[in-house]
């Protein structure tokens, strides 16, 4: 029971890593993308999935 609470803690907390970086991802500008080398288009695609999907 205690291995199956861990995995969802840790599963639970990659979910959430991941909607935060998305929403971040969101706000940032053309310059900053253009610096990760990410498209501002790529970016959007990439801020609309759901949390869950990689």
């Amino acid at each position: 029971m205690r291995d199956r609470l861990t995995g969802w803690r840790q599963t639970w907390r990659r979910q959430r890593q991941r909607h935060h970086t998305r929403r971040r991802l969101r706000d940032l500008d053309a310059r900053l993308l253009d610096d990760i080398g990410i498209s501002a288009a790529r970016a959007e695609r990439e801020a609309r999935k759901p949390f869950w999907r990689r």
